[in-house]
């Protein structure tokens, strides 16, 4: 098995392994209907474009490493760098075809993409998971990566709560940079700057009604210090203002082995 950079040709078996690999680990969490429209969306389909997932090649903050077999893609990890103080690898995808898991595939892909993630200014690693996904969240806890806390997402249209996971590497997940602001409706909400999900124009970081974060409430823009910011029923969001958005949210569905 031979990993490296992804191109562009390696679209539609990047395409395959992730709806197979979102069928096996999240079979209980999303219908057939709403996969497919989540893989079409990142990558496309055999008669239309290539979906965002081309955009991600293309853009040099971003990392995707796919595995290859004999000529078949059989796994891939994708990843960017974000924020300022720290620098945070988040990891956005790990796949793996479900029939080729159990032989050490993920683990190489995260080993090499932390790597990669740290030569690019990493100082710190995340991995989000859906929480149902008990297999994609051991996965990260055995090689060291602890539950750092939980957030309710929109996955086709139901919440369901996503864990974000933090490497045992660099700053403790513990060192909080928070600020208070009150909301247009006089609604005072807690904002987590370190924590974040990047924008097309810069970064967007998540809002809560608690110190704690236990309560999400929303999203401020970065860019121009908007609250206003619309979110759509798979997580995609923009902002009212400067036109800042984010793609549709993706769920990390690793089986590690």
């Amino acid at each position: 098995m031979h990993l490296r950079a992804a191109r562009e040709t390696d679209i539609p078996g990047i395409r395959d392994v992730a709806n197979r690999s979102l069928a096996a680990s999240y079979d209980d969490v999303l219908d057939s209907e709403s996969r497919q429209m989540a893989v079409e969306s990142w990558y496309g389909t055999e008669e239309s474009s290539p979906g965002t997932i081309a955009e991600e090649l293309a853009d040099d903050h971003t990392i995707v490493i796919v595995a290859e077999d004999d000529g078949e893609i059989v796994g891939f990890v994708q990843a960017f760098v974000a924020g300022d103080s720290p620098r945070v690898g988040q990891i956005e995808w790990l796949h793996v075809r479900p029939d080729r898991r159990s032989e050490g595939t993920a683990d190489q892909l995260l080993d090499r993409i932390e790597s990669a993630l740290h030569d690019a200014g990493a100082e710190r690693i995340e991995a989000r998971v859906i929480e149902a996904n008990e297999a994609g969240v051991a996965f990260y806890e055995q090689y060291g990566y602890d539950p750092a806390h939980t957030r309710h997402v929109r996955l086709a249209g139901d919440r369901v709560a996503e864990v974000t996971l933090v490497g045992d590497r660099g700053p403790a997940a513990s060192d909080d940079r928070t600020e208070r602001r009150q909301t247009g409706d006089g609604e005072t909400v807690v904002i987590a700057y370190d924590e974040s999900e990047r924008g097309s124009e810069g970064p967007f970081h998540p809002t809560y009604l608690d110190e704690e974060r236990t309560e999400h409430y929303g999203w401020y823009c970065s860019v121009c210090g908007s609250l206003d910011v619309n979110v759509g029923t798979m997580d995609e969001f923009v902002c009212d203002d400067c036109g800042n958005r984010r793609r549709a949210m993706r769920w990390d569905a690793v089986y590690g082995g």
